[in-house]
């Protein structure tokens, strides 16, 4: 009898663990949270990024947030939607690797919100990707709640009050946008988490005898809606007698003041806080405030007047909180109860912190310098300054409390909506340099004392031909500690990837200082600024800024200029704060930089200054404007002599000479209107060859007048995005190969080549492992001087020991793609008509080398 009892009960309960209502297709998710991707440290977007588990919610895009959230693995799949707190450069520059990012992972629509504009800026930026990208669609949410599933979403519009336009005093140098417009706007966001409905309960069902016919009808939904409901037989069953209520979650606030005139117009917004107390009529929705995100300039939170509207926000709070703590410990069974001691958490990003982004970058680096060379390969500032490792350590032991009423932002910090958890942060250990070496070592491909004998053979060939290396040892900052025969031009790569950055390679961007206080710079991809940072502190890229007086572009695809207007905004409000303080013509003239461009960046920088209020910020000197094309005949010299009738002519003519430089562009075949440079200058101190020369290719394919132009150059610096095993894709993009490179550098004559520019597919490594004696391929952070290069072909061979697992992985792929396309030929070729000498080699991979008529 009691089985037979045991079985009905089992029975019963099989019918509730089956049941599906007929309910809405879309349920609220079971699980939210908020992860902070940047918060503003030097040279990183101010961003976060809200996940419902089945979609995610970028706030604010700025520059970098493509590059963290490919570190990080965040799936761009699941980002449907953008919201933006201001239409500043700051926040919305990332948008378009972003949407590249999100187009191939299959995202076929984003959703924008906010400002009116940024759908218009999509449509400008769009044809500088050399892909395309993903539809970008604006919502109505300045007229209208935006809701979905998982939040209703409501933006409020802030604007500066005209009568209040002081700035607080900086305590320190900033690079901030605080203008001083005053018409500029803010939005703010107020997230409610759409609510879960009630739970059916398995044993109050079972002991009021609700039947099973009710759970085959839609008439259980009175129950999850909080209704009464008759049975059959007459009795009435309340909702609270079969159900249990869901756990609620936490509303929060997205509040962005960029500068202390903002306080007033926070605290005068009624609208807004109508919205914080309002109840609402709709039971899924509660009202109330429990999380409240700060977009500050450094030192603005803790400022008397912000702190003023803080209280008014926790006040609020106490007064509308709608949270039972007893429901809470009863359905949340890892719920922290001292939540509920603060009325109101607040998540502040400010700018601080000594937490990096990302880290991949050190890694890499680390090995480079300790297995290589310390001076070509110097530890980033993070790595070799004393003090920025004692803030960190410092930061890694301030773990933040669940239950915290503040916490100040650091990247991948955590707030847990559903459940509600609080803050969290993932473990983290330390960037240590020897821990970062020992970890890059995998005895599954090569353990590190193989490792180092090889490396042990490195050094004594090097010994043996003459060149000495500094020990690892004695660096301490990074800095080059090598007695080299000239100073300048040192040459600095910031990105050596090409399309979109990875975790160890970001974008084009290249710094040849020319004297003590002249650089010039050649491309500058999304990202760059961050890279400065990143290798120089922040002491070190104020410097760097302070001396920057050229940028060259080759083209217009994003990954060679995305990157221009963030350090020239920076380098402006340095020079703004400190030595060209004014209002004279001369001093707002020093803090344009000035750049030299395609005629493609004329119209960008138009559009720019339409859509920000930001000012200027460059001097621009085009192409075909300041030079002028040779005679279109057979002997025509391949470079671009200067535009004697410019308007600008003597203004750029001034320019080289102050920098005592020689540029002059070569048109070559990747784009409607891509350009390469040689740049030419004096060596400092003077040697016997008191000049010296300087190619640099940008993106193309060979090019007859590029090889004509820089004809025994000291250095050419040649793109090699693909491999020979992909010359189809390099002649389909108009890229070189390794091979197609080598082959241009051999008919120029070129004293050395560094092979740069290289495909994300071959991430931290390109497949050459041969001593060639003027050839070598660049890193990102990688500093040279020209008597640094004969050291580099020495380390060709033996790249592949210090990154074993991805030369294995990526001799596997080079091979699969070799038969593939061995494979796809014979199926086009009649039966016979291949012989075996035709096979690819699996021994190395090797396609024959691609000419340059065909790549051409």
């Amino acid at each position: 009898m009691l089985a037979f009892f045991t079985r009905r009960i089992r029975t019963s309960c099989s019918i509730f663990k089956h049941y599906k209502p007929f309910l809405d297709p879309m349920k609220p998710p079971a699980s939210l949270s908020i992860t902070v991707v940047g918060n503003g440290r030097y040279g990183t977007p101010k961003s976060l990024l809200l996940d419902s588990g089945t979609t995610r919610y970028l706030i604010n895009c700025g520059e970098g947030t493509q590059r963290i959230m490919t570190e990080h693995k965040s799936k761009a799949s699941r980002i449907q939607h953008v919201f933006f707190t201001q239409m500043s450069w700051d926040h919305v520059s990332g948008l378009l690797g972003v949407a590249l990012t999100a187009r191939t992972a299959g995202v076929k629509r984003l959703m924008v919100h906010g400002p009116p504009k940024v759908e218009e800026l999509m449509r400008l930026t769009r044809h500088f990707a050399d892909c395309e990208t993903t539809d970008i669609v604006k919502s109505d949410i300045l007229s209208e709640p935006f809701v979905d599933p998982a939040f209703r979403v409501q933006a409020f519009t802030l604007e500066s009050c005209k009568a209040n336009n002081e700035e607080p005093d900086p305590k320190r140098k900033r690079f901030e946008n605080e203008t001083d417009d005053p018409e500029h706007t803010t939005y703010a966001y107020y997230f409610q988490p759409i609510q879960p409905r009630r739970k059916i309960d398995k044993m109050k069902c079972l002991a009021m005898k609700v039947p099973r016919s009710i759970f085959e009808s839609a008439a259980v939904r009175e129950f999850l809606e909080g209704r009464s409901l008759a049975l059959p037989d007459g009795t009435v069953v309340a909702a609270d007698q079969v159900t249990s209520p869901a756990t609620p979650s936490p509303n929060i606030l997205v509040v962005d003041c960029p500068s202390k005139k903002f306080i007033s117009t926070l605290m005068q917004s009624q609208p807004l806080f109508d919205a914080l107390k309002s109840p609402s009529g709709d039971e899924s929705l509660l009202p109330g405030l429990s999380l409240v995100v700060h977009l500050v300039p450094e030192g603005l939170f803790d400022s008397v007047e912000y702190q003023h509207f803080v209280r008014i926000l926790d006040e609020l709070a106490k007064q509308h909180c709608h949270f039972d703590k007893s429901v809470l410990l009863e359905n949340q069974t890892n719920f922290n109860a001292a939540l509920l001691d603060h009325p109101i958490h607040h998540l502040v990003l400010d700018g601080t912190g000594c937490l990096p982004a990302s880290s991949g970058i050190y890694s890499q680096s680390a090995v480079l310098n300790q297995c290589f060379d310390p001076d070509i390969y110097p530890l980033p500032y993070c790595l070799g300054s004393t003090k920025a490792k004692q803030a960190e350590l410092d930061a890694l032991k301030q773990l933040p409390e669940p239950h915290a009423a503040m916490v100040r932002a650091q990247p991948q910090m955590q707030y847990w909506i559903r459940p509600w958890q609080g803050f969290s942060r993932p473990e983290a250990e330390p960037l240590d340099v020897d821990r970062l070496c020992d970890e890059a070592f995998e005895p599954l491909y090569v353990t590190r004392e193989e490792a180092n004998k090889e490396f042990t053979k490195m050094r004594t060939k090097l010994a043996e031909d003459g060149f000495t290396l500094t020990d690892p040892q004695l660096q301490s900052n990074g800095d080059s500690a090598s007695v080299t025969n000239d100073l300048y031009p040192e040459i600095t790569f910031l990105g050596t990837g090409s399309s979109s950055p990875n975790k160890y390679r970001n974008i084009s961007c290249i710094l040849i200082q020319t004297s003590p206080c002249d650089i010039v710079m050649m491309d500058c991809g999304e990202g760059s600024l961050n890279q400065m940072y990143t290798l120089y502190g922040p002491a070190g890229t104020e410097d760097i800024l302070r001396k920057l007086k050229l940028v060259l572009v080759t083209h217009m695809h994003a990954d060679h200029h995305g990157g221009i207007f963030s350090v020239a905004l920076a380098r402006r409000r340095l020079l703004e704060s400190s030595d060209y303080a004014g209002d004279d013509d001369t001093a707002n003239q020093a803090t344009l930089l000035p750049i030299l461009a395609p005629p493609a960046f004329a119209r960008w920088m138009t559009s720019f200054a339409e859509l920000f209020h930001h000012g200027p910020t460059v001097d621009l000197f085009v192409i075909p404007n300041v030079y002028q094309s040779p005679c279109p005949t057979n002997a025509r010299p391949p470079i671009w002599p200067h535009n004697l009738n410019s308007p600008k002519h003597d203004e750029w003519i001034q320019l080289l000479s102050t920098l005592k430089l020689e540029v002059s562009p070569v048109r070559v075949p990747h784009t409607g209107s891509s350009w390469a440079y040689v740049v030419r200058g004096t060596r400092i101190p003077p040697i016997p060859k008191d000049r010296w020369s300087i190619v640099y290719s940008g993106d193309t394919p060979p090019c007859d007048d590029l090889i004509e132009a820089g004809r025994e150059c000291d250095l050419l610096i040649h793109e090699a995005t693909m491999m020979d095993e992909h010359k189809d894709l390099a002649v389909r993009a108009r890229h070189s190969t390794i091979g197609a490179a080598i082959e241009v550098a051999r008919e120029m004559r070129a004293n050395f080549t560094l092979l740069n520019h290289f495909s994300q597919r071959y991430g931290r490594l390109p497949m050459l492992d041969k001593f060639i004696s003027n050839v070598a391929v660049t890193f990102d952070l990688m500093k040279i001087r020209l008597s640094d290069l004969q050291r580099l072909p020495y380390y060709l061979p033996y790249y592949k020991y210090a990154f074993a697992k991805h030369w294995d992985a990526q001799q596997v792929k080079a091979e699969a793609y070799s038969w593939r396309k061995y494979r796809e030929q014979a199926s086009m070729e009649p039966p016979g008509s291949l012989e075996c000498s035709e096979l690819p080699d699996s021994s190395d991979g090797a396609t024959p080398k691609v000419s340059q008529s065909s790549v051409v």
